[in-house]
């Protein structure tokens, strides 16, 4: 039946286009009635499998487009929470039009700028322009994800890795959300393929130091992983596959520029980044200012191939004897990869250092990838290969390290996003490799369900289940209590800013985050954003009046926060909904002033103490 139906769909030049605007109906609609999401599932299940039969880049970019839009499209505002501190961002530079420091705290300028001229000049909403723009540019990904893999492997295997970034659970969860990162890690990727270019040809150098430029000034995050990416990617590739010595020094400066633009932008503009960059750095060599000492390893490495040339058959004549000892190096990067599973499943589970509680079914994806990627993991123990798996071992090394606390990071689940588009290229080998004997139709197919399946698992399950779950449902995600912000919760957010409130705002961190926009209101999150101190960021003691600070105080409680809040927990510690007494306390200390329902807004004024 399936097959019928996609044959019919196959004369038709425009059909890619007709169930990407299927798909995009069905998400818009299912605010309606979430029985509009079977029309979503079933176009997007269409358009995946069109995709993989015609092996077609519109329908690749449609897909990843359509997966990228889900939350855009499902819901009226901006979701969960760092999404709003981007918008504040935005319209911080649409009041002031500057950039400097004292009217911009962010200092990655892209993103911001990019939403804030659009909107000014085409009169659209920054926000509608955040929600659906930078998800579209975030797709660029898989496209550059493509055309990277194209250099080495077969276009089946190209279009697989990219259809499988598109849903990767952590790819899709920072690409949807319209933040900083959905920009960034694209950026990176596009960077990492002209970059490739350029390895080969000079002209493209002009056009990588282009991307790595605004990279920088994007994303630190993502500047630092593709400066990992590259340099695991290239030097392999330069000792071990190129044919010209001159790719070594392309190589150079390549590496060199963008380790030199990452430090002189951090080191002038964002000292709060480079501050704990220098520190790990510095912890990995045992010494100080071991960034400089990078830069000396970085420049011998990339030199000697082009100085002493005869150093490449050397090197190259001892990995064909390593990798002669193929399956015990296939085992060992199997319990290697095993052992990052473990840490992983260990911190997502919250038996770790952060306190957490994914539910099971949001590591489907995660563990299919793995499994796949065990089964291909062979097709890349070959010489011409070996970059792919070095740029793989880029982000596994910097994941591991941050568990075990060689170094600190902040919030070690950010690197396993950047793991996805390599593990996405490994795994559609090991997927294309067990499904040999299938016909091509029965192929895509698989592709799409998995595709399907993964979407669905990526996203908590109000997305599209439409409703939140009692814990005893497998369904169960706490996440679903916050991943939207109700039109009460957000009635009352612009009922603040027209009550003229100036003062500071007291609430959980989700409603705190949408009203950073506000003007004049301080809240406690915004406070522990922009002095970078999460880790001793404010708590729920701040709901308490007897310690409101001088001057205007205003609480927002939503009904929400009875089921599931969070304060100043963020990953440290657990969290616990609102009590009785604190809202009780809350309610008799202050004087109410908004109720809608769902949302309250409370004040109270502390003079000089």
């Amino acid at each position: 039946m399936f097959e019928k139906l996609v044959e019919m769909l196959k004369p038709s030049p425009g059909s890619e286009i007709l169930l990407f605007l299927g798909g995009v109906l069905g998400l818009q609609l299912s605010r309606l009635s979430i029985y509009s999401i079977i029309l979503f599932a079933i176009c997007y299940a269409f358009l995946v499998h069109i995709t993989i039969r015609r092996g077609s880049l519109i329908g690749l970019v449609l897909s990843g487009t359509l997966a990228a839009l889900v939350l855009s499209l499902r819901f009226k505002y901006l979701t969960w929470g760092d999404p709003w501190f981007e918008y504040a961002m935005i319209q911080d530079i649409m009041k002031s039009g500057m950039i400097s420091p004292e009217y911009y705290p962010d200092q990655e300028p892209t993103f911001h700028t990019l939403i804030a001229a659009a909107s000014v000049y085409t009169r659209i909403g920054a926000m509608e322009l955040q929600r659906f723009v930078i998800p579209v540019l975030g797709t660029l990904s898989i496209l550059a994800l493509y055309r990277l893999s194209r250099e080495f492997l077969d276009r089946d295997t190209s279009i697989v890795s990219a259809l499988l970034l598109s849903v990767g659970t952590a790819y899709i969860h920072w690409i949807s959300q319209a933040v900083t990162e959905s920009l960034g890690i694209a950026i990176a990727l596009i960077a990492l393929y002209i970059s490739y270019r350029a390895l080969k040809e000079t002209r493209f150098i002009p056009a990588s130091i282009l991307l790595i430029t605004g990279l920088v000034l994007t994303h630190h995050l993502s500047t630092l992983m593709f400066i990992a990416w590259w340099n695991f990617f290239a030097i392999p590739y330069v000792y071990l596959v190129s044919d010209n010595p001159r790719d070594a020094l392309r190589g150079m400066i390549i590496s060199t520029f963008s380790l030199a633009a990452a430090l002189f932008w951090w080191s002038s503009r964002m000292p709060n980044i480079l501050a704990p960059v220098s520190k790990a750095v510095d912890s990995i060599f045992h010494m100080h200012n071991a960034l400089a000492l990078i830069f000396l390893i970085l420049g011998l490495i990339y030199a000697l191939p082009f100085l002493k040339p005869f150093i490449l058959k050397r090197v190259r004549d001892v990995a064909d004897a390593v990798l002669s000892f193929r399956t015990a190096i296939y085992f060992g990067c199997i319990l290697i990869g095993l052992f990052g599973a473990f840490m992983a499943m260990n911190l997502l589970l919250g038996r770790s250092f952060f306190v957490l509680k994914y539910p099971i079914l949001f590591f489907g994806n995660g563990f299919m990838m793995l499994i796949l990627a065990v089964i291909g993991l062979q097709t890349y123990l070959y010489r011409d290969k070996i970059p792919i798996l070095t740029w793989a071992s880029a982000t596994v090394i910097l994941f591991i390290g941050s568990l075990l606390k060689v170094y600190a990071a902040e919030d070690p689940l950010r690197f396993i996003e950047f793991l996805y588009p390599a593990l996405s290229v490994i795994s559609a080998s090991g997927f294309l490799n067990i499904s040999k004997m299938l016909s091509p139709g029965v192929r895509a197919s698989v592709i799409a369900v998995i595709c399907l399946i993964s979407l669905t698992l990526a996203f908590p399950a109000v997305v599209f289940w439409g409703q939140e779950y009692p814990p005893s449902d497998i369904r169960y995600d706490p996440r679903s209590a916050v991943i939207s912000h109700p039109e009460s919760e957000m009635i009352a957010i612009e009922y603040l800013g027209e009550y003229g409130a100036h003062g500071s705002l007291h609430t959980d961190r989700y409603v705190s985050y949408a009203s950073m926009h506000l003007e004049n209101i301080t809240s406690d999150t915004s406070i522990a954003l922009l002095l970078n101190s999460r880790a001793k960021s404010y708590g729920r003691e701040t709901l308490d009046p007897d310690k409101f600070p001088k001057g205007d105080n205003f609480v927002i409680l939503t009904q929400r926060m009875k089921r599931y809040a969070e304060f100043g927990e963020w990953l440290l510690k657990e969290k616990t909904p609102l009590k009785d007494a604190e809202s009780s306390k809350i309610d008799i200390e202050t004087s109410r002033v908004y109720d809608n329902g769902d949302a309250l807004i409370y004040n109270r004024r502390i003079g000089d103490r």
